[in-house]
């Protein structure tokens, strides 16, 4: 009876690694998709922040696993010891944050081409490596990390120029989680969160 649990359990093992494999034809398609949808946002005139706001959010909704990035910022430690209620406000939070950064340094379009040059298969994650060229600008390379942790391919991290989101914002949130806790983490995104948007690059 034991042996057929064991072979029951290796059976199951399989089947669900087997639903989550990435393919590569697939990532690449998941990643151009991510990049058509920046392009868009980019030519959306940048006094209108708040749609432009709203569809980057709408894209990290849609294409990243922010919950997943926000548990693998905290840390497993912190995060373990965070109730549900109080890591959702954190996810929440975070995510305003981002949009915030990001919806001021993406720019204006001015031209610029986005291409996805290869793909590697690393055990259970996608990484997609890419370009953005434009007339004005040197090429920035971005690598998209892509996994299925069931709810289909999500960006779990992406490397700008070699710089990781996660690494970075681990970074960034070290001091005041190791100081404050996560209390003290959620206050100090709230305040971030009311400064003032920045200048966005290409504004004349």
């Amino acid at each position: 009876m034991r042996k057929i649990k064991i072979i029951f359990t290796l059976l199951m093992c399989l089947v669900i690694n087997n639903a989550l494999a990435i393919n590569e034809n697939d990532a690449n398609q998941f990643v151009v998709d991510i990049g058509n949808q920046a392009i868009k946002i980019l030519k959306i005139p940048v006094d209108d922040k708040d749609k432009r706001k709203k569809e980057l959010q709408n894209l990290l909704q849609e294409k990243f696993d922010m919950p997943f990035i926000a548990r693998i910022i905290l840390g497993k430690e912190v995060f373990k010891n965070t109730s549900e209620e109080k890591f959702k406000k954190f996810s929440d939070i975070f995510e305003i944050h981002i949009v915030k950064i990001y919806s001021s340094q993406l720019g204006t379009y001015k031209g610029q081409k986005f291409t996805v040059k290869n793909t590697e298969i690393k055990k259970k994650d996608a990484f997609v490596y890419s370009s953005i060229e434009s007339p004005d600008f040197p090429t920035t390379n971005i690598v998209w990390r892509v996994r299925d942790l069931g709810k289909g391919l999500k960006v779990i991290d992406m490397q700008v120029e070699g710089v990781s989101l996660l690494r970075t914002k681990r970074n960034d949130f070290k001091m005041v989680l190791d100081s404050q806790g996560i209390d003290g983490l959620i206050m100090t995104l709230e305040s971030m969160n009311q400064l003032p948007d920045l200048k966005i690059p290409g504004d004349n």
